[in-house]
């Protein structure tokens, strides 16, 4: 089992690639738009099931963040 540490080290790793893949999508090279908009949507579903393991191993918000807090944290 993965700890609530790893869990959001794994969020922001995959919000990272997420933001990179979205900038492809919006990029001028056509090919690596389409590349890119296929493999998004399977990050996306990890993202989902990341955030459902976050939110399943109950973290304490006296030292972790609110899940939407974080991924605001990540997206500044």
């Amino acid at each position: 089992m993965l700890t609530t540490a790893e869990i959001l080290n794994l969020i922001r790793l995959t919000e990272l690639e997420i933001r990179r893949l979205q900038e492809q999508i919006d990029g001028d090279d056509e090919d690596k738009s389409n590349q890119a908009g296929e493999v998004i949507l399977q990050f996306d579903a990890m993202a989902l099931k990341l955030e459902q393991l976050y939110l399943e191993s109950q973290p304490d918000y006296g030292i972790y963040p609110r899940y939407d807090d974080y991924i605001k944290l990540i997206n500044e």
